[in-house]
C-alpha cells in the first residue's frame, strides 16, 4: 500500500479506535503521572471514539473534509491529559494532511514531525518521558526514510521506534522508574499505531504489538494529591487571549491545557478550586462539556481495585490429548477448552469454559496462534475479567503455569506468565500431508517434518532420524530440561530410544516423557 485515500481514513481511525479498546484496561492500569488515577486508556478511548463518531457523522469524501472532522471531534471530546495532547497531535497531522489529496509515506513522515511540534506547543510545560516523548521520537525515526516507501512499511518502523521509546519512559521521569512502569499515554499511541498498521494490512491486530508486554502498575497505598479536581470544559467565547488565560489560570493549579482556537477552546487544569476556574471561564463566555472529577477518590478506588486482584483467578486451556490434559489439570488449570490444530474453537466455546469455573478473573491459555484472537474476543463477550497468554504450544503453557503465584495479582500474573514464554523453545514432529517445496528442501508426502518455534526445521523418512536431528539443532549449552510429549501413534520403543539418544548425546540435561495422546503430532518437545 503506497498511499491512503479520504474515504481511508474513518477505518484506520476505527482500527485504532479498536485496539485502544482491546487495551484499556492494561492502560489505566499503567496511569500513574500526572496523578494515578488510572484513566489514561479510558481518556484515549472516549477521545478516539468522539472521532470516530464525527467521522461517521461528517461523511466528507476529501482530505480536508476529513481532518477536520478529526480536529473538530477530537477537540470537543478529547477527555484529560492524555486526550487533549492526543487531540493537538491529531490538530498538527491534519494541518499537513488536509491539504494533499491522498497520504503517502513522505507526507505521513511531514505530519508526524508536525503533530509532535503542535503537541509540545500546546503544553505550557512539557514533561519528557510522557506521550509527548513517543511521539517526538516517532516523528524522528521517520527521518530514516528519504524516499516514498510502503505505508505498511513506513507505520512497522515508526510503530518499533514508538516502542522503544516506551521503554526508555521510565529512565526520563523518576515517577514511572519508582512505580514501575512505563508511561501510559505512550503506550496508548504504539497501541493506536498498531491498529492502524493491522488495517493497512488487512488484519484483525497487528502482531507487532504482542511482541512486547507493557509493566504493569503496583499503587503504594499511600495516596495524597496535592490538587484533587481534574476540571475540564469547553469554552465559547469572542475571543480570548490563550496564553494570558493559561497565565491566569497557574495560580490555581497544574497540568494545564489550554487548546483549540480563541473562539472555540478545550481547556483542562487539576486544581481545587473548580469553582474559581469555571467562575474565570464564565466571565469571559459560555462553557459547555463540563467534567469534574474527583481524582483523589478515583486513586484510592484503584488501590482498592487491586488489592482485590489478589487471589481468586480462574485458569483456562485449550487442549487435546487425554494426557496433556490430565497435566494441565495437574498444574491448576480449572477449565479445559477441546481444540488445537485443526479444532480450532470459537470465541463462545473458550467462553463456555470461562464462565464454568466460576472466577471473576480469568487467564486464558490458547496454546496455538489460531486460537489467540478467539480468545482475546472472550473478553468482549463476557463482565468478567479476562486476560490472554499468548501460547502457541503446550509446553508454553507449562512453562506459564509454572510462573504462576496466586499471591501475586490478576495482572502482575499475566505479565509474569507472559514473559516466560520467551524461557521456551517448542519443537513438533507431524507428517507431510502432501508433496511441498519448503525453505529446507522438497519434502514428499509421508514425509517426517520438525518443526522448530513453528517453522520446518528438518525432515525425514525415518520418525527417529527426524526427531533426532530436530532435537540437535533445538538443544544448545544452556539447556537444561526436555520434555517429550507423545502422541497418538507413537511406538513406546522409539519413545525409550529417543530418550537414550537425549541421555548419550547432551550429558547433564534432564529428560521428562510424558504420555501426550495428542492428535497430528506424534511427538511435542519442549526445550528449556
Amino acid at each position: 500500500m503506497l498511499k491512503l485515500t479520504a474515504k481511508d481514513l474513518p477505518n484506520l481511525i476505527k482500527a485504532a479506535l479498536d485496539a485502544l479498546k482491546k487495551h484499556q484496561e492494561e492502560i489505566d492500569m499503567l496511569n500513574v503521572y500526572p496523578v494515578p488515577d488510572g484513566d489514561t486508556g479510558t481518556n484515549m478511548v472516549l477521545t478516539m471514539k468522539a472521532v470516530d463518531d464525527e467521522l461517521r457523522k461528517s461523511k466528507s469524501d476529501t482530505l480536508e473534509d476529513v481532518c477536520k472532522a478529526l480536529v473538530h471531534g477530537s477537540l470537543m471530546g478529547g477527555r484529560g491529559n492524555s486526550g487533549v495532547i492526543l487531540s493537538q497531535i491529531i490538530k498538527g497531522i491534519c494541518e499537513v494532511l488536509s491539504s494533499k489529496e491522498f497520504i503517502t509515506s513522505t507526507y505521513l513522515k511531514e505530519a508526524l514531525e508536525n503533530g509532535a511540534r503542535v503537541a509540545y506547543r500546546a503544553i505550557r510545560k512539557p514533561v519528557e518521558g510522557t506521550m509527548l516523548t513517543v511521539i517526538k521520537d516517532a516523528a524522528a525515526a521517520s527521518n530514516n526514510f528519504d524516499k516514498e516507501t510502503e505505508l505498511d512499511v513506513f507505520l512497522e518502523y515508526i510503530l518499533n521506534e514508538a516502542k522503544k521509546s516506551v521503554i526508555r519512559t521510565p529512565e526520563l521521569l523518576p515517577v514511572l522508574k519508582e512505580a514501575g512502569v512505563v508511561d501510559a499515554g505512550g503506550w496508548g499511541l504504539a497501541i493506536m499505531m498498531s491498529g492502524a498498521l493491522s488495517f493497512m494490512r488487512g488484519e484483525v491486530e497487528s502482531e507487532e504489538l504482542n511482541d512486547y508486554n507493557a509493566p504493569v502498575l503496583q499503587l503504594a497505598e499511600d495516596i495524597s494529591l496535592e490538587y484533587r479536581y481534574c476540571t475540564e470544559f469547553i469554552l465559547i467565547s469572542d475571543g480570548i487571549d490563550i496564553s494570558k488565560f493559561e497565565e491566569q489560570l497557574d495560580s490555581l493549579g497544574d497540568s494545564i491545557l489550554v487548546v483549540g482556537s480563541e473562539t472555540l477552546t478545550h481547556v483542562h487544569i487539576h486544581t481545587n478550586e473548580p469553582g474559581k476556574v469555571l467562575e474565570m471561564a464564565t466571565d469571559r463566555g459560555s462553557i459547555s462539556e463540563i467534567k469534574i472529577n474527583n481524582m483523589q477518590n478515583e486513586s484510592e478506588q484503584k488501590v482498592r481495585q487491586l488489592a482485590q486482584d489478589i487471589g481468586g483467578i480462574g485458569l483456562v486451556a485449550v487442549a487435546n490429548g487425554a494426557g496433556i490434559k490430565k497435566i494441565l489439570v495437574s498444574l491448576g488449570v480449572q477449565g479445559i477448552v477441546n481444540g488445537g490444530q485443526t479444532m480450532n474453537p470459537s470465541a463462545s466455546d473458550i467462553l463456555k469454559i470461562v464462565e464454568d469455573t466460576g472466577a471473576s478473573k480469568t487467564i486464558i491459555l490458547p496454546n496455538n496462534k489460531n486460537i489467540i484472537l478467539a480468545a482475546q474476543r472472550v473478553r468482549e463477550l463476557t463482565d468478567k475479567e479476562v486476560g490472554v497468554v499468548p501460547t502457541k504450544s503446550i509446553p508454553e503453557t507449562f512453562a506459564a503455569l509454572l510462573a504462576y503465584n496466586e499471591d501475586e495479582s490478576f495482572l502482575s500474573n499475566i505479565e509474569n506468565m507472559t514473559d516466560s514464554l520467551s524461557s521456551v523453545k517448542t519443537g513438533e514432529i507431524t507428517k507431510a500431508v502432501r508433496d511441498s517445496e519448503t525453505p529446507i528442501g522438497k519434502i514428499k508426502k509421508g514425509d517426517f517434518i520438525g518443526l522448530i518455534n513453528y517453522k520446518i526445521g528438518v525432515s525425514g523418512k525415518s520418525f527417529i532420524k527426524t526427531a533426532a536431528d530436530l532435537l540437535n539443532k533445538m538443544i544448545g549449552d544452556e539447556t537444561e530440561v526436555v520434555t517429550l510429549l507423545s502422541g497418538e501413534e507413537v511406538d513406546e520403543k522409539d519413545l525409550d530410544e529417543l530418550q537414550k539418544i537425549i541421555e548419550k548425546n547432551y550429558p547433564g540435561v534432564e529428560v521428562e516423557v510424558h504420555e501426550g495422546g495428542q492428535a497430528l503430532y506424534p511427538l511435542i518437545i519442549g526445550v528449556e
